[in-house]
């Protein structure tokens, strides 16, 4: 007995669970399917509305698809609305004119919303009024919000008005000249006291020098090169006479216009003028040699320049194969001395020659400038090698080294006539070598 009993109890127990799961299923199909039903009626008004131009987003549908809220213009909708279709309804008194196509998607939304507060009410789970509750724009504040205004705008506000005038363009051109130049004064000073053991001659030196270089190169094709050379120095003797005799005398210009070739040659055309500001003497006697435009040299030579430029050492190297050289002297009484035919004044000599200078940065305080020189005529041949060294003590002072060996062979130097005119052969013929030294310090100066 007690085990019917059992049996029928644990009957009825899971006949009871069977319907009421069977009725949870039930109530769970009809929530979703009147939600699916809800959602199709609203694609289905949203095409409508789409016929009659609505196109764009509606910030009405924030309604159906925000969180679960019981909206006040829906509710009122509901209650007022009459038995005629609702696109034809033009009564509402929370809407207005039904004309507007936004407020047709409003009411549209509205009656969705109605239908869902019905049929699925547990997704709505706060009220319009709750959600106006929690806060906006607040307007309880008691401290008033002070601008703080930037310096750069309070400036702009003071600034006056500027009145900008059309202004042409101006148009510089680059310049292509370079200028520098040196001066040095430098001394020499030899005393002996008259009881002097050995013996001397109290002297005095100076050697003045000045240089200036004045050069154009426009970085294409066209350099121009120009460098003035002036020496003049004096030396005194207790026995010689005059007192004053000139122990450097030097005026030299050199211009050489280059036309760039290839790489680091140039065509190029070079005139030099050479000659002396003051009279040489002959030992120590007063026999007059040379003088101003006594001799004068003029040299001029076609050929190519290859200029080299390293770190410490810049140089020239000008190859002529053809060179006019003019030598000139004023004074008639000297002319024979260099060559030239007795009742002339100028004798003209052509040939090839080779002109290289350089300088050289040693150290930091000592450089090396250096001139070579070679021409010949088939039958002169004259080679000039000049060297300066320049030892710098601080910016102003400095001592100088200058050597300056010379060659020269020629056939008709310093020539000499019989009493009839004819030549003398006794002396047609010279060959020597020249060589000329000083050392001093001074005062020297770049500019």
């Amino acid at each position: 007995m007690k085990k019917f009993f059992f049996i029928l109890t644990a009957l009825s127990a899971f006949a009871f669970y069977a319907s009421a799961a069977n009725n949870l299923s039930l109530a769970t199909d009809s929530i979703l399917r009147n939600y699916t039903d809800s959602l199709h009626a609203l694609v289905a008004r949203q095409a409508a509305q789409a016929t009659i131009g609505q196109k764009t987003p509606s910030p009405y549908l924030f309604h159906l698809l925000g969180p679960g809220t019981l909206y006040h213009s829906a509710l009122t909708q509901q209650m007022a609305q009459s038995p005629a279709p609702a696109a034809t309804v033009s009564n509402l008194p929370s809407l207005g004119s039904t004309d507007d196509e936004q407020l047709l998607l409003h009411e549209a939304s509205n009656q969705e919303l109605s239908l869902a507060y019905i049929r699925i009410p547990q997704l709505f789970t706060t009220t319009q009024t709750a959600l106006a509750e929690t806060g906006g724009i607040r307007s309880d504040l008691a401290q008033t919000v002070v601008e703080d205004v930037k310096l750069a705008e309070k400036v702009v506000e003071d600034v006056p008005d500027v009145i900008v005038e059309a202004a042409e363009p101006e148009v510089k051109r680059p310049n292509f000249w370079t200028f520098k130049g040196n001066g040095s004064i430098q001394f020499n000073q030899n005393y002996y006291s008259k009881n002097w053991y050995q013996g001397g001659e109290n002297t005095y030196s100076m050697i003045n020098q000045l240089s200036f270089d004045a050069n154009f190169n426009n970085q294409r094709k066209v350099q121009w090169d120009n460098k003035f050379e002036a020496q003049l120095g004096f030396q005194t003797s207790q026995s010689s006479v005059p007192k004053f005799r000139p122990n450097s005398n030097l005026l030299r210009l050199t211009s050489n216009l280059g036309i760039k070739a290839i790489g680091n040659w140039n065509y190029s055309a070079q005139l030099q003028l050479q000659s002396q500001p003051y009279r040489g003497y002959q030992g120590s006697t007063r026999n007059v040699i040379s003088d101003f435009l006594s001799p004068l040299y003029v040299r001029s030579s076609i050929g190519m320049d290859y200029n080299i430029k390293k770190k410490r050492f810049t140089g020239k190297l000008h190859l002529a194969p053809l060179s006019y050289v003019i030598t000139y002297v004023h004074v008639d009484s000297r002319v024979t001395r260099y060559g030239i035919v007795k009742g002339h004044n100028s004798k003209h000599e052509w040939g090839p020659n080779i002109d290289f200078t350089f300088d050289y940065k040693i150290t930091k305080d000592i450089s090396w400038h250096s001139r070579l020189y070679w021409f010949s005529n088939f039958a002169l041949t004259r080679i000039e090698n000049e060297h300066t060294f320049n030892f710098s003590i601080n910016k102003y002072l400095s001592a100088k080294l200058y050597l300056y060996p010379r060659y020269e062979d020629t056939k008709f130097y310093n020539l000499k006539y019989n009493e009839d005119g004819t030549r003398t052969d006794d002396s047609a013929r010279r060959t020597h070598w020249m060589f000329k030294e000083w050392l001093s310090l001074g005062l020297n100066y770049d500019f």
